[in-house]
């Protein structure tokens, strides 16, 4: 009898030490885990994929840009050079629609001025896979080939989008 009163005692004791003495009925209770299958990201990894990608449309726009001066919107082969010199740059609907439509596709309309590069001026994240970008279309003569500068510079407004292949530009618009 004694060594059930014992055993008794001891139980108590031990299942009062393992509950601390704050602890309510409903902070006992089994909480059940939810285990992460996803990878986390750190912030220092988000800042270098951000740089990354940052530094990656920057060099397509820019890249884009200087293709601009080979397209001759005026010439009777415009859409085989809209499909030669935009194809790595462009989404497939934007060129299809360039080509269909040289009128409304980038590139040189006159001998001078013409289109030099792209200056950019923002660059900003739009969603999970987008970029929009503004700055402008640099338009050169031979006088700002010599000195510098631009004969003019039209507002542009860009969106890019990333792909299975890559980043492309999907939106142009030049504000003229």
């Amino acid at each position: 009898m004694k060594f059930i009163i014992t055993t008794l005692l001891v139980t108590v004791l031990l299942a009062a030490c393992s509950i601390s003495p704050n602890a309510s009925a409903s902070n006992t209770a089994t909480v059940p885990t939810i285990s992460r299958t996803t990878p986390t990201v750190t912030p220092t990894e988000m800042t270098d994929n951000t740089a990354a990608e940052e530094a990656a449309i920057r060099d397509l726009v820019e890249s884009f840009g200087k293709r601009l001066q080979d397209v001759s919107l005026q010439a009777p082969d415009a859409a085989q050079e809209i499909q030669k010199q935009y194809s790595e740059y462009v989404s497939p609907p934007l060129l299809e629609m360039w080509m269909s439509d040289v009128s409304k596709a980038p590139g040189r309309i006159v001998s001078s001025p013409w289109p030099d590069r792209i200056e950019i001026t923002t660059l900003a994240k739009e969603g999970f896979e987008g970029y929009v970008i503004t700055g402008f279309v640099v338009e050169v003569t031979s006088v700002e080939v010599v000195n510098g500068g631009a004969a003019a510079k039209i507002p542009v407004h860009i969106v890019v989008h990333e792909g299975q292949g890559g980043w492309l530009i999907t939106e142009f618009t030049e504000e003229r």
